[in-house]
């Protein structure tokens, strides 16, 4: 039912659950810090719709209703792009810039240890939750999530020009065309 996606075979494990979707995507956000999905097909037609997501990746299933669905983890759209542009040759593409701002790694070498990484993570929260042996961390397992800024806002551009912007030194750039004069 799901084939393949753009970031290939590596990218994507499946999973027979022997409970409902429903189910499954109650223990992945209460026990795994999963975000519930909304049951979208970000694939396409038949390609699986979204039952749950953590970081950047997504877990499908086949089915809301089914006694027994099957699931498949990826990556999400956006990382399947990235990991697709890799697997194909067109790394170059991506400045360390763009990748810095789409993945908050600036290099290839980062990017795809911490895909794998979070992918790895996903993969053994879903296979508890199939298995039924997810349970809810104590909370002295739960790291606090610290106050981390935001990579883009925080690496924000320099201050091209130190005097504050008025609306008023504009008012004589206007587009308005200038009328002829009538007395040539």
């Amino acid at each position: 039912m799901f084939g393949l996606y753009p970031a290939g075979s590596n990218w994507v494990r499946h999973y027979n659950a022997t409970s409902t979707a429903r189910l499954l995507q109650q223990d992945l956000v209460n026990h795994a810090r999963f975000t519930a999905g909304i049951f979208h097909q970000p694939f396409g037609v038949d390609r699986g719709a979204v039952l749950a997501q953590r970081d950047s990746c997504l877990v499908l299933t086949d089915s809301t209703d089914s006694a027994q669905p099957e699931l498949v983890v990826v990556p999400d759209v956006e990382m399947q792009n990235i990991l697709w542009s890799f697997n194909s040759g067109y790394a170059n593409q991506w400045s360390g810039r763009e990748l810095k701002v789409l993945t908050g790694c600036d290099n290839w070498h980062s990017v795809l240890r911490h895909a794998s990484a979070q992918f790895a993570k996903v993969c053994d929260d879903v296979q508890r939750a199939v298995d039924g042996t997810l349970v809810k961390p104590a909370p002295a397992e739960i790291a606090p999530v610290a106050a981390r800024p935001d990579p883009v806002l925080s690496a924000s551009f320099s201050n091209d020009d130190d005097a504050p912007w008025l609306p008023s030194d504009y008012l004589f750039d206007s587009p308005v065309p200038e009328e002829p004069s009538c007395g040539l």
